[in-house]
């Protein structure tokens, strides 16, 4: 770039942000259709993800908006290019952290998990011998609607009876449970307590 075409450039940023700083948007406009392009090339290359670098450097313009009261800028370039680098570092830890607590969080769960997953058999097993204690219909209903998650219209559809009559099951089995709470109170407190 030439000498002129910089001093040019210079003396213009610092016109556009002088009416920024006095809530031009049309300066804001202007800074932002000089500077978009530069900065999310710098951001892209920094992190290999389109998205990311778009989200950044829009970040970087907000900021450049809300604070341009009380901002005190000699260069532009640099200070947007500053900005984008930090918000770019800001970045990376944010991922670091996300990844350490998600490490953290699977290294939990797989010390809990034969645990967990012996307390819930132990419970299928209680809610399953409730279950046979039912009527056919009303146990596949309970079986494949509450404890499979299924949709109660999809598991009426297979029995061939109306989703009603799949909710009048569904009413019934949990009148049953219920009725057997105490058993079931007295069945989680020695699966607690173990």
């Amino acid at each position: 770039m030439l000498l002129s075409q910089l001093f040019m450039r210079d003396t213009n940023d610092i016109a556009l942000l002088a009416l920024l700083k006095d809530g031009d948007e049309t300066a804001f406009t202007e800074i932002y259709n000089q500077y978009w392009e530069p900065l999310y090339f710098m951001a892209h290359k920094r992190l290999q993800s389109a998205q990311d670098a778009e989200e950044i450097v829009q970040q970087v313009f907000l900021t450049l908006w809300h604070k341009r009261a009380d901002l005190s800028i000699q260069s532009l370039p640099f200070y947007l290019a500053a900005m984008v680098r930090y918000a770019i570092y800001r970045h990376f830890a944010h991922l670091n952290r996300k990844k350490e607590q998600t490490n953290t969080l699977q290294a939990i769960t797989a010390e809990q998990s034969p645990a967990f997953d012996i307390d819930n058999k132990f419970l299928l097993e209680i809610l399953n011998k409730l279950a046979n204690e039912l009527p056919a219909k009303h146990r596949i209903v309970f079986l494949q609607h509450k404890l499979m998650d299924r949709p109660l219209e999809e598991v009426a559809g297979e029995l061939g009876v109306s989703v009603r009559t799949a909710e009048g099951y569904v009413a019934r089995v949990m009148q049953v449970m219920r009725q057997r709470r105490e058993y079931l109170t007295l069945a989680m407190i020695f699966m607690l307590t173990k």
